[in-house]
């Protein structure tokens, strides 16, 4: 049962260090808090939505090799992103999360500029799909630092519970805001500003795109401010690790969130596929359905906390991944036909958007021992960092899993035209894979999660960092 008392595992975790009082947060600082939540999920949203159609459609390289950097790429996060968290749990009170924040935005911002810098189309393959692989590297490891820090500060702005939730609240909504950019401009504006040439417009675009993350994640770096201590520092990495993995309900949320951002990855990395080979309309059409995913997250949003209140946050996540994977299964049994995949993403969106604010409300609980959860508040930064990590980790081996699915079913890098069997693997990556892994999610792994307190679960909240 994930359900239980707080105690304390083999004698062996300190006592939690008293939280100071909490301090009156202006409005300013929450919509500050939720800006860069907005930058960081307009870089995921590229990435997620547009980063291997740039690599195999722009750069022309073959899906096999971006299966392989996609990969390789991650080995770097698995090594810096628990580094870091640890880096944080050690640091003193007040500043253990802004100076990484503060630090890492330049070097993040000029890594965002150049991931997505085309290359020329003369080189050999071999020497493009190196300079790839070590630009997207330095990506993902600069991103690491970054959304670390940034995601910790949750926890570390203020311990009471309805600020958390207000910090909670403007995260989402400033995160869905960002997907919905990326989903409306991103084409459009590549092609404004490329005339056409869509290798000079990614460019062109990925500068402009760089220059206002950079002044969205400064202002969280100026404005907010770390109140709540979360540890003495002296407790040892093995102890910290230790009393992380002791935690049941962070292990169970957690293996949710990395199969459901597994089925997200493939939603998202074939829909502009999808839409272009199989329903064989424009490439922006995508970027609408993306937008309308977006819209129906938000209204999703607003409906998850009452519904929370009637009948408990755990059931309500587990029935919203279940009907998230049953829509999408439906979908993939009807004719292919853009009325049915509109309405069918707008469903999904919907169930997302129900998810959401319970998922970050049950995974606050698991982290900080609230309602009822054994937490262990010493090991924030490392349960952020590991939390983070399982959502990255699952969308490059999403994507490498796309990209051989892509390459298995016949997919020709840069042709206008694809095969039937092409056809037949991009519309089963797009719908039959998330949705099985959707079910999987809300069927096995949320299966034990025991109906909580509504009031109380509603009213403890603190977000996970962006998935």
């Amino acid at each position: 049962m994930l359900w239980r008392a707080r105690h304390d595992p083999a004698g062996m975790m300190p006592a939690r260090p008293p939280m100071p009082p909490a301090s009156r947060i202006g409005l300013g600082e929450v919509v500050a808090f939720g800006a860069g939540d907005m930058g960081f999920n307009i870089i995921w949203g590229l990435m997620l939505s547009y980063l291997a159609y740039f690599y195999t459609e722009i750069c022309l390289l073959p899906v096999q090799m971006v299966g392989f950097m996609l990969m390789a790429a991650r080995a770097a996060s698995l090594v810096t992103d628990p580094v870091v968290g640890i880096w944080i749990d050690r640091r003193p009170a007040g500043r253990q999360a802004l100076p990484l924040l503060r630090g890492g935005i330049v070097p993040f911002i000029v890594m965002v500029a150049l991931a997505f810098m085309p290359l020329p189309h003369g080189w050999p393959v071999v020497a493009r799909g190196l300079c790839a692989t070590i630009g997207y590297m330095a990506l993902c490891v600069a991103y690491g630092v970054v959304n670390t820090a940034y995601g910790a500060m949750t926890s570390l702005i203020s311990s009471d519970h309805d600020m958390r939730l207000r910090l909670a609240t403007s995260r989402m909504v400033g995160a869905t805001l960002g997907s919905l950019l990326v989903s409306i401009t991103t084409l459009p504006m590549v092609d404004w500003l490329g005339h056409g040439d869509r290798q000079a417009g990614f460019a062109l675009f990925m500068v402009v795109v760089a220059c206002v993350v950079g002044g969205l994640l400064w202002l969280p770096s100026r404005f907010c401010r770390e109140r709540v201590a979360t540890d003495s520092g002296d407790v040892t990495v093995r102890t910290r690790i230790a009393g992380l993995l002791a935690n049941r309900g962070w292990r169970r949320l957690t293996g949710a969130m990395l199969l459901t951002m597994l089925g997200s990855t493939f939603l998202f990395g074939a829909l502009v596929y999808d839409v272009r080979y199989v329903l064989h309309d424009s490439d922006h059409l995508a970027g609408w359905l993306l937008g309308i995913i977006s819209l129906m997250v938000l209204v999703g949003c607003g409906v998850s906390l009452p519904l929370a209140a009637r009948w408990g946050t755990a059931p309500v996540m587990r029935a919203g991944t279940l009907a998230a994977g049953c829509v999408l299964l439906v979908a993939y049994a009807l004719p292919v036909r853009v009325e049915v995949t509109g309405a069918s993403l707008a469903l999904f969106g919907l169930c997302v958007g129900i998810c959401n604010p319970v998922c970050f409300t049950l995974l606050a609980h698991c982290m900080d021992g609230g309602d009822g959860f054994a937490g262990t508040p010493h090991t924030v930064g490392l349960a952020w960092a590991l939390n983070s990590t399982a959502s990255k980790m699952a969308f490059d081996v999403g994507g490498s899993l796309l990209a051989g699915v892509l390459a298995a079913s016949g997919l020709v890098s840069g042709m206008g035209v694809q095969s039937a069997h092409a056809q037949v693997g991009i519309h089963a990556g797009f719908l039959l894979v998330p949705a099985l892994l959707y079910l999987l999610a809300g069927g096995v792994v949320l299966r034990y999660f025991a109906r909580q307190n509504p009031v109380e679960a509603v009213n403890s909240t603190a977000s996970p960092p962006p998935t």
